[in-house]
C-alpha cells in the first residue's frame, strides 16, 4: 500500500503564509528606521510597491503601525504594549526578580535583567534609585547594542548565534573607549568566558561603566545580569565585591529556572498520568 502523504497545501493558505511572513518583515524594517514610507519598505523587502502599500495599510488598520504625514508611518503603541506584555511572561523575569531585588539592595547601584535580541540586548527589568540619574533611569525595554554592552558581552561569550548576531550590527564608537575592533572583541570575549564575567568602561556613556554575569541553563544563556554605575564605584575599590555579587546572582536565577522548568515538567507529567493509589476499593458493581 503506498505511503499516505499529506495534501499541498491550498493556493488561498499559502498565499496567506506569504502574506504573514511579508508583515512580520515589514515590521522588522522599524527595527532601523523610525517611519517609513510604501517605496522605501518596497525597496528594502524587494517587493512591488504595491504590496508594500496593502502592507502597510493592513498593518494599520490592524493597530500595529500608525499613518504620519506623507504617506509614511511608524510603530504604534500597541506594539509597545505588547512588547511590554513578551517582557512580563518571560520565565527568566519571574525568576530573577527577587534576586534582583536583594542584589540592589546589597550594593545600591542600578542592576539589570537583559535578554538577546537581534544582537542587541534588551532590558526587560532593572532597579535603582533617583542618585543615578538620568542615564540610567531605569527604562524598561531599552535597548542596546550587544558588543559595547556588559550584558551583551556576557550573553555573546557563551553562545556562538548570539555572538554572530552581535558582530553583526554596525559597529560605532558611543565614546572614545568603545571597543568596535572584531579582534580586540574575540579577545575580550574569549577572556570573558574564561572568567565568567565581563566588565565595560564607559564604552556606551561617559562616566558610567557597568559589570555583568550570564543567566546559564545548563550552558545555554538566556539572559544577563549586570550592574551599572559610575565608574570610580563599579570599578573602584568595590569591583571584586560586585563581581562576586553580580556571578552568585546569576547562578541563582539559573538555579530558580531551572527549578521551575522541573517542576513545569512534573506537573504535565502528572496531569497526562495522574496517579491512582492502590489498594482502594473499586466502584460498587
Amino acid at each position: 500500500m503506498p505511503a499516505l502523504t499529506a495534501p499541498p497545501p491550498a493556493a488561498e493558505e499559502t498565499q496567506g503564509l506569504r502574506s504573514v511572513s511579508i508583515a512580520a518583515s515589514v515590521l522588522d524594517c522599524f527595527a532601523v528606521h523610525p517611519e517609513l514610507g510604501a517605496t522605501q519598505v518596497a525597496r528594502e523587502l524587494g517587493v512591488a510597491k504595491s504590496t508594500a502599500c496593502r502592507m502597510l495599510s493592513a498593518l494599520a488598520a490592524a493597530g500595529l503601525l500608525d499613518r504620519v504625514d506623507g504617506g509614511r508611518y511608524r510603530l504604534s503603541l500597541r506594539m509597545f504594549e505588547l512588547g511590554v506584555l513578551a517582557a512580563e511572561r518571560m520565565p527568566v523575569r519571574d525568576a530573577a526578580q527577587p534576586v534582583l531585588i536583594d542584589l540592589q539592595q546589597q550594593l545600591r547601584e542600578m542592576v539589570q535583567l537583559g535578554v538577546p535580541v537581534a544582537g542587541h540586548v534588551a532590558y526587560i527589568d532593572r532597579y535603582g534609585h533617583a542618585a543615578l540619574g538620568l542615564q540610567l533611569s531605569g527604562e524598561v525595554l531599552h535597548r542596546v547594542p550587544g558588543y559595547s554592552s556588559s550584558s551583551g558581552r556576557a550573553l555573546a561569550a557563551f553562545d556562538d548565534r548570539i555572538l554572530a548576531d552581535t558582530l553583526a550590527v554596525p559597529r560605532r564608537k558611543h565614546t572614545p573607549f568603545t571597543i568596535t575592533d572584531p579582534e580586540r572583541l574575540h579577545r575580550v570575549l574569549a577572556a570573558a568566558r574564561a572568567a565568567g564575567w565581563v566588565s565595560t568602561r564607559e564604552e556606551f556613556t561617559r562616566g558610567f561603566s557597568s559589570v555583568a554575569a550570564p543567566v546559564l541553563v545548563g550552558t545555554r544563556p538566556v539572559a544577563a545580569i549586570s550592574v551599572a554605575g559610575p565608574t570610580a564605584r563599579i570599578l573602584g575599590l568595590r569591583r571584586d565585591f560586585i563581581v562576586a555579587s553580580v556571578c552568585r546572582a546569576a547562578r541563582r536565577v539559573g538555579t530558580r529556572l531551572a527549578q521551575a522548568s522541573e517542576d513545569l515538567g512534573h506537573a504535565a507529567q502528572h496531569r497526562t498520568h495522574p496517579h491512582h493509589p492502590r489498594g482502594q476499593p473499586g466502584p460498587p458493581a
